[in-house]
C-alpha cells in the first residue's frame, strides 16, 4: 500500500483553490446574513419629514451562535501556553481573548443587524445611521442631542466604542435614519432644450495656454513678500476651544483661498491671510460642525492661531522655444493655432455638455419633493469627489483642480442638497431605463484621466478607489447615458445669435457653469 505522502493519496484529497475558498466564504456570509434577517426584530417610529427611528433587537440565540463559531475558529488557531494547538479549553480562550471576541461580534452584529433590519422593514435609507447609546465617558458637548436616560446620538464608529455585548439576554439598540423621499418624475419626453451657438474666442485660447503652462509650473518660495490669492502658506497651527489647545500642527499647509480647516469652512480665508509676511501671526475663528468626529467639540467656536513660516507661489513658466519644441511646435503662434483648432473640434462636446446641463436643470426644477433635514459630511464629500472627476475629465491641471476643490469644500454642504436631489432623480430614472455601464468604459475614463495628468493608470485607479472615486465615475457615466437618451427625445431649438448663451445650469450638474468657460 502507498504511504500517506504518496501522490495517489494526495490526488484522493484535492485541496480547494483560493477562488473556491473565497466563493465558499462569501456563500457562508450570505447565508448567515439571511438567517440573521429572519431572526432580527425591528420597529419603526416616524420622527418627522423623512426621518425615522428604528429600534433593533438581535435575539440571544444569534449572539450565542456567533460566540460559538468565533471560539471554535479561535481554538483551531490560538496558541495557549501549556496546551497543544486546538486543545485549549474554552474558559481559557474566553479569559485570554474574551474582550477581543466581544468587540468583533458587537461590531458584526451592529453593522449586519442594522442592514438586516433595514432590509426586513423595507426602508430605503440615505447615508449612515446615527445610533442612540450611553457613552462610557460622559460627553462635555453643550447642546448635544440626548435622551432622558442620558443616551446620545453617535456615529456608527463612535457607537462601536460605546456599546458592549450583553452577557445575557438580547442585544437591543435604536438608531435614527433619513429615508429616500417618494416622488413622481416629471415628463421625460419632449424636454425643451436650446442648442447654444458658441465660438472659440482669443480669451478661451489664452486660458487653455495657461492651463498648459500650469502643467509645467513649479512652486517657488517667496522670501520677501506678502501672501497673495492662491499662494500656499506653510504655518504652525494651534487650534483652541474654550481656551484649551485641542490640536497642534506644524507644519500646516493652507491655501490662500476659500478652504475648510478641520471641517470648518472659511470662505474668506484668502482675505484673512492676504498681506501677511513670514513671521506674522493671524488668528481666525469658526464654528465646529455638528458632525465633527469629536462629539465634545461639536457646535463650539474654534480659534486657530497661525504663525506664518513660509509662503509658496506657483510660477508659470514662459512659452520658451525649448518648451514648445518638447511638444512639437516651432512658435507660440503655431501652438495657439493648434489649440484653437483643437477647441473648435471639441465644440460639439461643449455644446453637448451644455445641453446635458439644461436637462439636469429641468429635472431639478420639475421633480418636487422635500429633502432630509440633515445632510452628512459624507454626502458633501461625494459632491467634492464628483466635481473633481468632472474637472479631471475636462483635462484641467492638478493645481487648478486643487483650487476649485478647496473652494467647493467651503460650500459643499449647500451643493450637497442640490446634488442629493439630482442623484435621487437620476436613480429613479435609472430604475426605468436601466442603462448599462461596462468595466471597459470605466477603465477607459481612468486611462483618459491618467493621460491628461501624465500619470500611470494603476496609480490613478488606486487613488480613485481610495477616495470612492470609482463609484462616482460609474454614476457619472450612467447619468450621461441617461441624459443622452433624454436628449434624443427632447424638443430642441436652435439658440438665436445674440441670445443669452450663459443660461446657467444647475450648480449640481456642472463645475464651470457657462458654456464658454467649458471650452
Amino acid at each position: 500500500m502507498p504511504d500517506d505522502e504518496s501522490p495517489v493519496n494526495q490526488e484522493e484529497q484535492p485541496v480547494d483553490s483560493p477562488a473556491e475558498e473565497a466563493a465558499e466564504e462569501v456563500s457562508e456570509e450570505k447565508a448567515a446574513f439571511e438567517k440573521l434577517k429572519e431572526r432580527v426584530e425591528a420597529t419603526v417610529e416616524d420622527l418627522g419629514a423623512l426621518r425615522k427611528k428604528v429600534t433593533i433587537t438581535i435575539p440571544r440565540e444569534a449572539i450565542d451562535e456567533r460566540l460559538e463559531k468565533q471560539y471554535k475558529d479561535l481554538s483551531r488557531e490560538a496558541i495557549v501556553p501549556g496546551f497543544r494547538k486546538g486543545r485549549a479549553p474554552r474558559r481559557l480562550l474566553e479569559k485570554r481573548f474574551g474582550s477581543e471576541v466581544s468587540e468583533t461580534i458587537t461590531s458584526d452584529l451592529l453593522g449586519n443587524g442594522y442592514l438586516a433590519a433595514i432590509e426586513k422593514v423595507n426602508l430605503k435609507v440615505l447615508g449612515d445611521p446615527l445610533i442612540w447609546c450611553q457613552p462610557k465617558k460622559p460627553a462635555k458637548t453643550e447642546g448635544a442631542e440626548t435622551s432622558v436616560s442620558g443616551e446620545q446620538l453617535m456615529s456608527v464608529r463612535e457607537a462601536f466604542e460605546n456599546i458592549d455585548l450583553p452577557e445575557s439576554g438580547n442585544l437591543t439598540f435604536a438608531c435614527e435614519v433619513e429615508v429616500q423621499p417618494e416622488f413622481e418624475l416629471p415628463e421625460l419626453k419632449g424636454i425643451p432644450i436650446q442648442r447654444p451657438k458658441v465660438a472659440v474666442t482669443d480669451q478661451d485660447v489664452e486660458r487653455q495656454v495657461d492651463r498648459f503652462r500650469r502643467t509645467r509650473a513649479e512652486w517657488q518660495t517667496i522670501s520677501d513678500g506678502v501672501v497673495q490669492t492662491d499662494d500656499i502658506v506653510v504655518a504652525a497651527m494651534k487650534m483652541s476651544v474654550d481656551g484649551q489647545v485641542v490640536k497642534v500642527q506644524d507644519p500646516a499647509f493652507l491655501a490662500s483661498r476659500p478652504q475648510a480647516i478641520e471641517g470648518i469652512a472659511f470662505e474668506n480665508l484668502g482675505e484673512l491671510l492676504g498681506g501677511a509676511k513670514v513671521g506674522d501671526v493671524r488668528t481666525i475663528t469658526g464654528t465646529i460642525p455638528d458632525d465633527n468626529e469629536r462629539a465634545e467639540l461639536r457646535g463650539k467656536t474654534a480659534e486657530f492661531e497661525l504663525t506664518i513660516k513660509e509662503i509658496r507661489r506657483l510660477k508659470l513658466p514662459e512659452l520658451t522655444p525649448e518648451m514648445l519644441k518638447s511638444v512639437g511646435f516651432d512658435s507660440p503662434e503655431e501652438f495657439r493655432a493648434f489649440i484653437r483648432s483643437e477647441m473648435e473640434a471639441r465644440l460639439a462636446d461643449v455644446i453637448r455638455r451644455g445641453m446635458r446641463n439644461q436637462v439636469y436643470k429641468y429635472l431639478l426644477e420639475n421633480a418636487r419633493f422635500d429633502l432630509p433635514e440633515r445632510l452628512s459630511q459624507r454626502q458633501a464629500n461625494r459632491v467634492v469627489v464628483r466635481r473633481m472627476l468632472e474637472l479631471y475629465r475636462q483635462g484641467m491641471p492638478e493645481s487648478e483642480v486643487a483650487k476649485h476643490v478647496d473652494e467647493l469644500r467651503t460650500t459643499a454642504r449647500d451643493e450637497a442638497a442640490r446634488e442629493l436631489k439630482l442623484s435621487l432623480i437620476m436613480e429613479k430614472i435609472a430604475e426605468q431605463l436601466k442603462p448599462e455601464v461596462t468595466e471597459d468604459e470605466v477603465n477607459g475614463q481612468i486611462a483618459l484621466i491618467a493621460r491628461q495628468q501624465n500619470r500611470r493608470f494603476d496609480r490613478v485607479r488606486d487613488e480613485l478607489i481610495k477616495n470612492d472615486g470609482i463609484e462616482s465615475l460609474f454614476i457619472q457615466l450612467r447619468d450621461e447615458k441617461i441624459v443622452d437618451h433624454l436628449l434624443e427625445e427632447a424638443k430642441i431649438t436652435e439658440m438665436e445669435p445674440g441670445a443669452d448663451e450663459s443660461s446657467p445650469p444647475a450648480k449640481a450638474a456642472t463645475p464651470t457653469g457657462e458654456f464658454k468657460d467649458e471650452t
